[in-house]
């Protein structure tokens, strides 16, 4: 009794407040209207003071952050049951006392980067926003494989026409103006790969200056052109075949051979010549070789072209490799026939021949040369030339000479006191 005693004078208390009496009558009418007994009103009458006062205490919700409980009592038993609210977390908004509360962080969302914004240029993309492409994760540059440093081959790896020197420089297996290969006049005793092929010309022009050992007089002149053609053949590694074909132009104003001016041209003799490479020493970077050659009448004797006679000539060529400089020597003779014509009253004499030359490969490209060629043709004199050349090489298909052979001493019949030559050799497979 005296319980119920005390909850009846604090009811009547609340009432007499004329704000909590207005929350109370309109609390205790809305649950009239929905049909809740007097105990049930009564009860929540007592609740419903609490949060009526934290409508002018916005203090309330900043310190505890959730709402008193409600306790509903439970008709028979008496034992009342008490039910809590989920704490406020969110701005409340809208209240006109501006009541606030402390709030759980929100929990942030993990949104897509977005490509980086290219604007564009053009007018007619303008507002438009232009997104690149996706960046792409390349590996480190550590990563990537590293080129291997293999040694390059020499420019010329074709060893049909070249071999090798010291320090990978290599030298090219150009021919002379007989047609062998060599320098320009010098045989070496190096044959080309079997089945190799070279064809070319050499053109040797001088200007007469004397006959046998007369000088020619103001009156007198005379030039002389030869413009030998070759073909050569590598049949084996050891051994290899020409053929060469001589085209002549003379012209001699004196009267010391004849009572008239002489001018003509037309090809001379030919020469048909075999090579052979008998040995070859690496240790002392040496080779020999032997040759045969034939010269055959196919130019016209009445013109002074040919002899209109067949010669035989054998001769032999020694190389020597002295780490850069290859060294060349030829010793020859030549068996010539008795023409016995208005040009060779007295026929001719056997020609014995030598040649020392020496090449420098300076690159792959240029070499530079020099010889000493000498002859003694019986009757018809002695002749001692120095050779310097140079050998030009801008692919592996072309080989060009100059040279410049210079007289020491002529007693022959054409004396001159230097000679222009001019070559180039064509490689084939």
């Amino acid at each position: 009794m005296k319980r119920n005693t005390a909850i009846v004078a604090l009811a009547a208390w609340l009432l007499a407040s004329p704000v909590w009496g207005q929350s109370l009558s309109n609390s205790q009418y809305q649950l009239r209207q929905n049909g809740f007994s007097s105990s049930m009103q009564n009860a929540m009458g007592r609740s419903a003071d609490p949060y009526s006062a934290t409508q002018n205490a916005p203090e309330y919700l900043g310190q505890t952050g959730t709402l008193p409980p409600i306790t509903v009592a439970q008709g028979s038993s008496g034992a009342p049951q008490q039910l809590s609210l989920p704490p406020i977390t969110g701005n409340v908004s809208g209240s006109p006392s501006g009541l606030s509360s402390q709030f759980a962080e929100p929990v942030p969302v993990q949104r897509p980067m977005r490509a980086p914004v290219v604007k564009s240029g053009n007018r007619q993309a303008a507002g438009r926003e232009i997104y690149s492409q996706e960046p792409l994760n390349l590996p480190p540059v550590t990563t990537l494989p590293v080129p291997s440093r293999t040694v390059l081959p020499p420019l010329y790896s074709d060893t049909m026409m070249t071999v090798p020197l010291e320090e990978a420089v290599t030298r090219v297996l150009a021919c002379n103006m007989a047609g062998f290969t060599g320098l320009t006049h010098t045989t070496s005793a190096d044959v080309s790969k079997a089945g190799s092929f070279k064809m070319g010309f050499h053109s040797s022009w001088f200007d007469l200056d004397r006959v046998y050992d007369r000088q020619l007089a103001s009156n007198e002149s005379g030039d002389m052109l030869e413009l030998p053609l070759f073909f050569n053949y590598a049949v084996t590694d050891d051994l290899e075949v020409i053929y060469m074909i001589p085209v002549v132009d003379y012209t001699i104003k004196s009267r010391i051979l004849w009572t008239r001016d002489i001018a003509e041209s037309g090809t001379g003799d030919s020469k048909l010549g075999f090579k052979y490479r008998i040995f070859e020493n690496p240790q002392y970077q040496m080779r020999g070789a032997f040759g045969l050659a034939f010269k055959f009448p196919t130019g016209n004797d009445s013109k002074g072209t040919g002899t209109g006679k067949t010669d035989f000539e054998i001769f032999t060529a020694f190389s020597k490799s002295y780490e850069k400089i290859v060294g060349h020597l030829n010793l020859g003779y030549v068996m010539t026939g008795d023409p016995n014509t208005q040009f060779y009253p007295d026929g001719l004499a056997d020609k014995f021949y030598y040649n020392i030359g020496i090449e420098y490969p300076h690159t792959h490209n240029v070499t530079v040369m020099a010889e000493l060629a000498g002859e003694d043709w019986g009757a018809e004199g002695l002749k001692v030339d120095i050779i310097p050349g140079l050998r030009y090489t801008p692919t592996e298909n072309f080989a060009f000479e100059v040279a410049v052979p210079i007289s020491i001493a002529n007693d022959q019949r054409y004396g001159y006191n230097y000679r222009l030559v001019l070559g180039l050799t064509t490689f084939f497979q």
